[in-house]
């Protein structure tokens, strides 16, 4: 087991403490509703994950085979290496997915909740470790190893989980170097200065030497600033690609065309009206389901999270063609659990159709040839989610 795996009671363990706090102290910390969106887009990026792993972790294997140095992984320099090269390329990641559309549009469902607790750690952009990998890349052309690479990775998720809450004050001294809750919460507002600032991972001293740190002074207004207005993780996920769909609608040349998808996410092609900055506090979205219809979603998202994680252990001996049959099935079921608690009308019928589909699912992958691997010489899965699983902040 990595890291990751064996650190998951301990983050359900930290949500559970954070409620009780919250609670002595008056404080409503989790929306139901949020926190199922969160962990859906959470598992979501996962699931792909495991479908991609070859395509996500075989460019870094691939550069290894070229290395300019042999660097051995117990020597504590090359342990130290490790750790400020992930912590620094993480930062120019990170900033670049506040600064480069393409890369936003992966980035930008981590940050569409409106709320700040320890559940939006886990909310993350299906497809970012499809962008993330290139950023990492110059480690493996010096020769960090793989698992070394991994694990570094790895701890950089586990210590970004604890810095999302607002219930831990300033830390003193420790705020010159590390990144603390107060510096992630600038990091999570879309009001007035706070935008596109505070990009470190552990540490934030990249932020302070390349000009994009600032202090916490004003309560942050979180989410994005065009708010998702949605459940629905995979509408969460969408929403940044249909802006770029609406730049390209509204390009005039080839320019425009380059700068919908890698310019800054603030600019609009001349026809697009820009929307109002962020200046107070804003309602925040709340759409209520029925009882019934939560009930519902709360036990259907459940046994999709349980079906999940049988599907990621078992991911290693499946086929190409059933690892995409069970995530495809899995990914459409977030949505559709997603869209009963956004009080679709039509989602009672998607209900009923994957449910149906679940049986000739279930027999295909547990029954069918087809659904077997029958090759080795594909990166262990589980190495290879060690090495994505730091994009998920």
């Amino acid at each position: 087991m990595d890291l990751i795996t064996y650190a998951i009671p301990f983050f359900l363990l930290l949500m559970g403490v954070e409620m009780l706090v919250g609670r002595r102290r008056g404080r409503t910390v989790f929306r139901h509703h949020d926190v199922l969106t969160n962990l859906s887009l959470g598992t979501m990026q996962v699931i792909v994950t495991v479908v991609g792993a070859v395509l996500i972790s075989g460019l870094y294997l691939l550069l290894f085979e070229h290395r300019l140095f042999e660097l051995d992984a117990t020597a504590w320099w090359v342990v130290l290496l490790a750790f400020i090269g992930v912590d620094f390329f993480y930062y120019w990641f990170h900033r670049a997915s506040h600064r480069v559309m393409i890369f936003w549009a992966t980035h930008a469902p981590h940050h569409s909740s409106e709320d700040y607790n320890l559940a939006v750690a886990l909310r993350q952009g299906p497809l970012q470790p499809l962008a993330s990998q290139f950023f990492y890349l110059p480690l493996a052309l010096i020769g960090v190893p793989f698992p070394l690479f991994a694990t570094m990775t790895a701890i950089s998720l586990l210590y970004q989980f604890w810095i999302h809450t607002e219930l831990v004050d300033r830390l003193g001294p420790l705020e010159l170097v590390l990144n603390t809750p107060s510096h992630h919460r600038v990091h999570h507002g879309c009001n007035g200065a706070y935008i596109d600032k505070n990009h470190g991972g552990i540490l934030i001293i990249w932020d302070r030497l390349f000009g994009t740190f600032v202090g916490e002074d004003a309560p942050a207004v979180y989410g994005t600033v065009s708010p998702a207005g949605t459940w629905n993780p995979i509408r969460a996920a969408w929403l940044p690609w249909v802006d770029i769909g609406t730049k390209l609608k509204h390009s005039r040349g080839a320019v425009d065309v380059v700068r919908a998808f890698f310019g800054p996410p603030e600019w609009l092609p001349a026809g697009m009206a820009a929307g109002e900055p962020i200046t107070a506090a804003r309602d925040k979205f709340d759409r209520r389901s029925s009882t019934t219809a939560a009930r519902w979603a709360v036990a259907m998202f459940a046994v999709c999270l349980g079906l999940s994680g049988a599907y990621i252990f078992a991911a290693p001996s499946l086929s190409v063609l059933a690892s995409v049959v069970a995530a495809g099935w899995l990914t459409l079921s977030y949505g559709s659990i997603g869209a009963v608690l956004d009080g679709r009308g039509w989602a009672r019928h998607t209900e009923v159709l994957r449910l149906v589909a679940l049986v000739p699912v279930l027999w295909f992958l547990t029954t069918s040839p087809l659904a077997r691997r029958d090759d080795s010489g594909t990166p262990s899965t589980q190495t290879t989610n060690a090495a994505v699983d730091a994009d998920r902040r």
